[in-house]
């Protein structure tokens, strides 16, 4: 973890890209400029991040699209593959893999991991997904689990793998989920230890796991913004009560235009006049399975479809450099550590925000200078 640590914590508020491995991006959307999510275009977009000092590339883990006109999300490169293909394309930025638990044995995907963590010398990073949707579970034909089994099984997972990393002798393991003999896994990270860990975390079961297991917990904003430290004060609480400390990720979009007004048509246009409303709409059905937005303030109630369409249902930033960059540094002061983004076009979009949000957020003293 030393050698991952060292890159990704230059900032105190850290940036990254999110989902651009697939095909619309967060942006269930119809425009011609909407991102294609091909191999190209990634790797356009992760030079240039790397280029500005982002602190990560960090892809959703999706298996198979949300319908309507553009099937949104539906062409997804896996991500492990493609981590290691980023790797060894960009110089500082870490990239993560999106694995869910179920798909995946835990020695073979130790090894994957490992094969990455030595391409990027110590960049790789895991966001660790125990199962939600179970249509994407059923094309591989694999049952989930009652919601709190799914994370006795990515105990299991995380304690095997983290043997096969750490470990120098052979070893058995006899669980309910995994029963391995004689594991021994050649090289090892590429500074040691394990990678950085990052899980969602919105059920109770999930956050306990997430505070045992990761240097990283990813939520959601769902309240009003002044209430968000509370929230976040009881999930770094839970991990202090396992003996640790734990940043908080959060997932966002993006639009910054020279004006206000300029950003506000945008979004308009694109989350709304031309969203793809089917693939917007079974993205919402779809994640309220448990009722996750039931608790949300009105007005984010009302603008639900446009948030799905304009980014996958992420927290909103929009406005001139001046209303990002604020926005930003206030959801930091809240205690959000680190902003994974999605822009409704990677390449044509992020241009602005780097060339007058990052120089902002330098001299508001919360993020250094490129390398």
């Amino acid at each position: 973890m030393e050698a991952a640590l060292r890159s990704f914590d230059r900032n105190k508020l850290k940036l990254g890209f999110f989902g651009m491995n697939c095909s619309g991006g967060l942006s269930a959307t119809l425009v011609p400029e909407r991102w294609e999510g091909t191999w190209d275009e990634n790797l356009k977009a992760a030079r240039l991040a790397d280029e500005a000092g982002l602190d990560f590339l960090l892809p959703l883990g999706r298996w198979r699209g949300y319908g309507g006109e553009t099937d949104h999300n539906g062409g997804v490169m896996e991500t492990l593959s493609w981590a290691a293909g980023m790797l060894a394309s960009t110089s500082h930025i870490m990239a993560f893999s999106t694995v869910h638990v179920p798909l995946f044995n835990p020695v073979v995907a130790a090894k994957q991991m490992v094969t990455a963590d030595q391409i990027g010398k110590g960049r790789f990073g895991l966001n660790i997904v125990c199962g939600w949707n179970q249509k994407e579970f059923d094309m591989a034909g694999v049952a989930l689990n009652e919601h709190e089994r799914r994370y006795d099984q990515g105990q299991e997972w995380v304690d095997i793998m983290t043997r096969a990393w750490t470990e120098d002798e052979p070893f058995d393991y006899e669980g309910d989920f995994y029963q391995v003999r004689g594991v021994l896994a050649k090289p090892k990270m590429f500074k040691g230890g394990k990678p950085l860990m990052v899980c969602a975390a919105n059920s109770g079961t999930g956050r306990e796991f997430a505070a045992r297991n990761c240097d990283m917990m990813f939520t959601g904003i769902k309240t009003e913004i002044d209430e968000i430290s509370a929230d976040i004060g009881g999930l770094k609480e839970t991990a202090r009560s396992y003996g640790r400390e734990i940043g908080v990720f959060t997932n966002c979009y993006v639009v910054c235009r020279p004006t206000r007004k300029e950003a506000e048509e945008y979004h308009e246009y694109y989350a709304v006049e031309m969203a793809d409303k089917e693939a917007a709409a079974t993205l919402v059905e779809g994640r309220n399975v448990r009722g996750r937005y039931d608790s949300l303030p009105e007005y984010m109630l009302k603008n639900l479809h446009q948030r799905a369409a304009g980014g996958n249902g992420a927290f909103p930033i929009v406005g001139d450099p001046d209303d990002v960059a604020d926005l930003l540094i206030r959801l930091h002061e809240q205690g959000i550590d680190a902003f994974a983004m999605g822009f409704a076009n990677y390449v044509e979009h992020f241009p602005c925000f780097r060339d007058e949000v990052l120089p902002r957020l330098v001299k508001a003293g919360v993020r250094a200078e490129p390398l």
